[in-house]
């Protein structure tokens, strides 16, 4: 009986621990938005417009609501990475840059009508690294970090050029490929929604997509690898921890602030993004994650590796 009080006890302070730990999280981005708001305001650029069907109070409520999916997403993620502060902030602002700041004003621009979304790299850049900041202090790494030299020379080790040129080219026409399956499958039923042009929404041409995935594909895959350089894992624990990030990274914070479309049109893209994110992140893994990754990982191994 007292055992299980004391692992009652332990497991409440785990859930509290990690409650507060993402509300922190999740009030840094939205301090960071507010900041960021602010200078792309006094540097009299346009912000990014809404819809008119859109309520500020509203979207303000969905703002709060996705800083929280974004920390309970990559929490677990940071985690897993093992390295020194200054590198996990560096990594964790770079995979949220990248997916906040520069995806979102690319597919803004091909699929939507909205405005000001030219600002959008700039307003992000305080939210994005504020919030990476509070995150990679708070979800430490239960192993010691490893120095990034070391990281880097695991990572590299043992495969020739020849073989990273594959792997490299494969990560990077990866994504365009998962995409375009299963945007395939969803399409029957959101497709009309796009041509019709309601809450601002467009259809470019087949050409403009295509063209835009390997863009988009580039741009991921180079966020991607400062988290696979610093990995401490095994391949199907970065399937599902980079998944679900790249998930609510992608898709689900952009689809709650977006609680103006059709729910059809939210389910649907919802569901899409989350099977891209997690075959995307385990193409990833199966690509660069070593089968015994977790066995190297340890200090006696990574002590023997040369510096570089």
């Amino acid at each position: 009986m007292k055992g299980e009080i004391v692992k009652l006890g332990q497991t409440f302070k785990t859930v509290v621990g990690y409650i507060w730990r993402v509300a922190l999280c999740a009030f840094a981005y939205v301090v960071g938005t507010t900041a960021g708001g602010a200078i792309v305001s006094a540097l009299g650029m346009e912000l990014p417009s809404i819809p008119e069907q859109a309520d500020e109070k509203t979207m303000g409520l969905c703002l709060l609501a996705g800083s929280f999916a974004l920390a309970i997403a990559i929490g677990p993620l940071a985690r897993r990475l093992r390295a020194a502060y200054l590198v996990r902030w560096l990594v964790l602002a770079a995979l949220t840059y990248v997916c906040l700041g520069l995806n979102t004003p690319i597919e803004a621009a091909i699929f939507t009508s909205m405005g000001g979304m030219g600002t959008m790299p700039v307003f992000s850049i305080l939210p994005c690294l504020l919030f990476a900041g509070v995150l990679a202090l708070l979800f430490k790494p239960s192993e010691k970090a490893a120095g990034l030299g070391l990281n880097v020379c695991r990572f590299f080790a043992g495969r020739s050029a020849r073989e990273w040129t594959w792997r490299f080219a494969a990560g990077i026409c990866a994504f365009p490929a998962i995409y375009w399956i299963f945007g395939m499958m969803v399409a029957p039923w959101v497709l009309e929604y796009y041509k019709q042009g309601q809450f601002g929404l467009t259809l470019p041409g087949t050409g403009v997509i295509v063209l835009v995935q390997f863009l988009r594909s580039s741009l991921f895959f180079l966020a991607s690898l400062g988290v696979l350089i610093v990995w401490s894992g095994s391949r199907l624990e970065l399937t599902a921890r980079l998944g679900l990030a790249f998930f609510v990274l992608v898709g689900l914070f952009g689809m709650i602030q977006s609680y103006w479309l059709w729910a059809t049109v939210l389910v649907l893209h919802n569901l899409e993004i989350l099977a891209d994110s997690v075959v995307y992140a385990g193409v990833l893994a199966v690509l660069f994650v070593r089968k015994d990754a977790s066995a190297c990982r340890t200090s006696s191994d990574l002590a023997g590796m040369p510096a570089t």
